[in-house]
């Protein structure tokens, strides 16, 4: 049912600086489009794929991460239902945002993943 891990978002203290790490010593170039100043600075990458971005803060029902991970499903919706009823905790219930169709699940160690519908 997964097909990819599109997104890894890593939190920061400092976006300002370690958005200048990633650029000056990697040679990343921002995508200005999709990142939000002071809050989401999201990359380019050369050979696409993956999504790598960072941000200021992550934190859902209390709990704090330092990263935001997604994966990618054919349909958000099957997913949900299925793994729902194997039993997975689910955060939060298929909704639509302006990245796509997506919910949250805890997994057992007590991280949240991201679930996104495949474009």
């Amino acid at each position: 049912m997964i097909k990819q891990m599109p997104f890894l978002g890593l939190v920061v203290k400092d976006l300002k600086g370690s958005t200048q790490f990633y650029q000056e010593k990697l040679g990343l170039g921002v995508n200005e489009k999709e990142s939000i100043p002071n809050v989401y600075t999201q990359f380019n990458l050369n050979g696409g794929g993956a999504i790598f971005a960072l941000l200021t803060d992550f934190e859902v029902e209390g709990i704090k991460q330092n990263f935001d991970a997604a994966l990618y499903v054919e349909d958000v919706d099957a997913a949900y239902a299925q793994w729902q009823a194997a039993g997975v905790q689910m955060v939060s219930a298929p909704t639509d945002m302006p990245f796509g169709r997506t919910f949250l699940f805890h997994t057992p160690d007590g991280h949240i993943l991201r679930v996104l519908a495949q474009p």
